[in-house]
């Protein structure tokens, strides 16, 4: 009974990370233009993050719910981000080509914290969690902040695992299909689905 919290976090946090959104695009761009290992540090990273965002759901549903209500701007900042992204990708090739010939040194920062900040600064996926955890609370398991050490710790590690699979399963999928001198069509495809993603979420907020 107890291993239905690990499953219901994988569960939870697959439904979430699986459509198209930043970390996985940072995964697919990672794997097909430096190497999948590099990728999945990134994954690691996410996941890692998934975990914070879920435990702030968890112990701050109300206070969050109410903060994003109060402070509608930030939502539509993001929004206004990905729709930037979405062109950025979409008109990729003339923009990396200008940026390669420009740059001379190539600076080294860390894939897991560039993971681990695509997670966190998602106010999507936080309302997703808060939404998510509510359903759960009242038709599935009672889990709450105050919630057995164990209990918690087995969802907790369940929603790391469910966004590590999922991203993996990005990563070995944009391997196979994208050679990494040729991956213009991929970059189409992502600046697309940002850009479809900023529209979905756009109407959204202005009908709500």
């Amino acid at each position: 009974m107890i291993l239905l919290y690990f499953f219901t976090g994988f569960f939870i946090s697959v439904v979430g990370a699986a459509p198209l959104g930043a970390s996985n695009i940072a995964v697919i761009t990672t794997t097909t233009k430096e190497s999948f290992a590099k990728g999945m540090r990134i994954a690691r990273g996410a996941g890692f993050g998934e975990v914070l965002l879920a435990f702030f759901a968890l112990c701050y549903t109300k206070a969050i719910s109410d903060f994003f209500e109060m402070n509608s701007w930030i939502q539509a900042l993001f929004i206004l981000l990905f729709f930037i992204g979405g062109i950025f990708f979409l008109f990729s090739q003339k923009i990396f080509i200008q940026f390669n010939k420009t740059k001379k040194k190539k600076k080294r920062h860390s894939k897991f914290i560039t993971g681990l900040l695509l997670a966190i600064i998602n106010p999507p996926v936080l309302i997703y969690w808060i939404l998510a955890i509510s359903l759960t609370q009242m038709y599935l398991l009672p889990i709450s902040d105050m919630s057995p050490f164990t209990t918690l710790t087995l969802f907790f590690i369940g929603v790391f695992s469910g966004k590590v699979a999922i991203l993996y399963f990005y990563g070995k999928w944009s391997r196979k299909t994208v050679q990494k001198e040729k991956n213009t069509n991929l970059y189409r495809v992502i600046g697309i689905s940002l850009l479809l993603i900023s529209t979905v979420q756009g109407i959204r907020f202005i009908v709500s």
